[in-house]
C-alpha cells in the first residue's frame, strides 16, 4: 500500500509535490543547482517565427536592387550628358581667357595697341576711358572663368553673354556714326553679336537634354 506521507514525495521540489519543475527539459531538479534558462532559437532578423521572409513594414527598408548602388544610379541617372558640360565649361574658360587677355593687353598698351592709330600726340582723355574699358574687360573674362569653374553660378553666364553681346552693339554703332573701323574689329564685332547668343542657345541645349534622360532613367 502507497502512502501519501511527506516522506515519500520529492523533496527536491518546493512544498514537498514528486512534480518536475526543470521545465522543457524533463530533468529533475537537484539539490543547491540552479535552473537553466531554457535556450530557444530566435527567428533571423528580416524573418518570421516560421522562417519565411517578413515584409516590408512602414519603418523597415527595402533591399537595395541588386548590381546597383546610389552613385551608379545618380551616373545613370546624368546619363552621357556629363562629356557635354565637361566640354562646354572648358569652352566657356577658353572664352574668358581670350577676353581677359585682349583686355590686359589693351590695358597695358592704351589705344597704341589699336591697328590704324598714331601714337603721337596722345588724347590723354581718350587714353584714360580706354584704358577703364580695357579693365572691364579682364573682369568680363574672368567672369567667364570662375562661372566655368564654380558652375553653381551658371545663371550669371546669361549677364556676362549680355554684357559682350552690348559690346557688339556698340560697335555697330560706331561703324555706324563714325565710320568703317579696321578689320580686325569687324571681325571682333561679328564674334560679339554671334558667339553669346550661341553659347546661351548651347548651354540650354544641354541642360535640356540632361533633364530628358535624367527623367528617362527614373521611368527606367
Amino acid at each position: 500500500m502507497t502512502s501519501n506521507s511527506p516522506e515519500h514525495e520529492n523533496p527536491t521540489t518546493p512544498g514537498g509535490r514528486g512534480r518536475d519543475v526543470a521545465g522543457a527539459s524533463g530533468v529533475p531538479l537537484e539539490p543547491g543547482r540552479p535552473v537553466a534558462p531554457s535556450t530557444t532559437s530566435s527567428p533571423r532578423a528580416g524573418t518570421t517565427a516560421s522562417g519565411d521572409a517578413a515584409p516590408a513594414g512602414k519603418g523597415g527598408t527595402t533591399p537595395a536592387k541588386a548590381g546597383t548602388t546610389p552613385a551608379q544610379g545618380k551616373k545613370a541617372g546624368k546619363g552621357g550628358s556629363g562629356d557635354d558640360w565637361n566640354v562646354f565649361r572648358t569652352v566657356v574658360v577658353l572664352v574668358g581667357v581670350v577676353i581677359a587677355g585682349f583686355g590686359a593687353y589693351y590695358l597695358i598698351l592704351g589705344t597704341a595697341g589699336l591697328p590704324d592709330t598714331e601714337a603721337d600726340p596722345v588724347n590723354p582723355t581718350l587714353e584714360s576711358q580706354f584704358r577703364f574699358f580695357s579693365a572691364m574687360m579682364v573682369g568680363v573674362g574672368a567672369a567667364f572663368i570662375t562661372i566655368a569653374i564654380k558652375f553653381q553660378w551658371a545663371n550669371m553666364l546669361w549677364l556676362v553673354c549680355l554684357m559682350v553681346f552690348a559690346g557688339g552693339i556698340g560697335r555697330v554703332l560706331s561703324w555706324a556714326f563714325s565710320g568703317t573701323p579696321n578689320y580686325v574689329l569687324i571681325i571682333l564685332m561679328v564674334v560679339e553679336l554671334a558667339f553669346p547668343p550661341a553659347l546661351l542657345v548651347w548651354h540650354k541645349y544641354i541642360a535640356k537634354t540632361s533633364d530628358l534622360r535624367r527623367e528617362f532613367s527614373q521611368r527606367g
